[in-house]
């Protein structure tokens, strides 16, 4: 039986690359139910697609269930990232019943309202003053790929999967500098428009915290990590894994972050 939740977040699922988890996306969006979906950028990934067009049948599906879910009453909402961003011109018309926005508000049951954006919008501001460069992406991708190779032979031994990118980034100074910066400009930013707090993706880094009194929330992918972001009834925020053929359900983290 499916897992119903008020809300659900995802992002960076990059369809059309060899590193997209479409399957086991899949498999997640069997267990799960929600009022409404927030696709939060790079759900295709149209960049990689202009030098090497692919798009299986997983992929396909993905997108048809989404459509599906749309088209059955889930409120489902297209944020266009920076691997999407030609959809952005489509901002204020729909894709096949799904609205595209630019950025949405999420007001919880509690009533704080939440900055919904992909994050690439801060891409200027994170880089400046420092020397912090995006992530080697000739690299990344390599990497990326490798773990998708490596995966699926894991997968037939009945193994978990294992991302040597998430790990290598994990290890590297710099790349740990550039998250926590991210971080603490996205929280700054929405609080300087007024917001409670802020979901996003864009950094591929599963997490949530309170920064400065604003909630920073991020859904993290479906290529390296796995996970979404749900909202349940109540209104508690919990980080979603895919684990071994089943969705991890993690400890509540926003009450408890605002009750502190």
């Amino acid at each position: 039986m499916a897992t119903r939740f008020r809300s659900l977040w995802l992002s960076d699922v990059h369809l059309g690359t060899g590193a997209c988890r479409a399957t086991e996306l899949l498999d997640f969006l069997d267990q799960v139910q929600a009022e409404r979906i927030y696709l939060v950028g790079d759900i295709v990934d149209l960049e990689r697609m202009k030098s090497r067009p692919r798009f299986p049948d997983a992929h396909m599906a993905v997108v048809s269930r989404l459509i599906a879910l749309a088209d059955r009453g889930t409120e489902v909402l297209f944020i266009p990232g920076n691997h999407d961003y030609e959809f952005r011109d489509l901002a204020g018309s729909d894709i096949c019943g799904i609205p595209v926005l630019l950025e949405a508000v999420h007001e919880t049951p509690a009533g704080d309202r939440w900055l919904v954006m992909h994050g690439d919008v801060l891409d200027g501001r994170i880089r400046k003053g420092t020397n912090l460069e995006k992530f080697g992406a000739a690299a990344y991708f390599l990497l990326t790929e490798a773990d998708a190779l490596i995966n699926r032979f894991r997968r037939s031994l009945g193994q978990d999967y294992y991302s040597m990118s998430a790990g290598l980034k994990a290890r590297l100074s710099g790349a740990r500098e550039y998250v926590k910066r991210f971080e603490t400009i996205a929280a700054a930013y929405a609080g300087e428009r007024g917001y409670d707090g802020v979901v996003c993706g864009h950094i591929h880094k599963p997490g949530v915290r309170m920064i400065d009194g604003v909630l920073y929330a991020n859904d993290g992918d479906w290529v390296e990590h796995g996970t979404a972001l749900a909202e349940t009834a109540s209104g508690d925020l919990k980080l979603l894994g895919w684990r071994r053929d089943a969705v991890q359900i993690g400890d509540t983290v926003a009450s408890e972050l605002l009750a502190a």
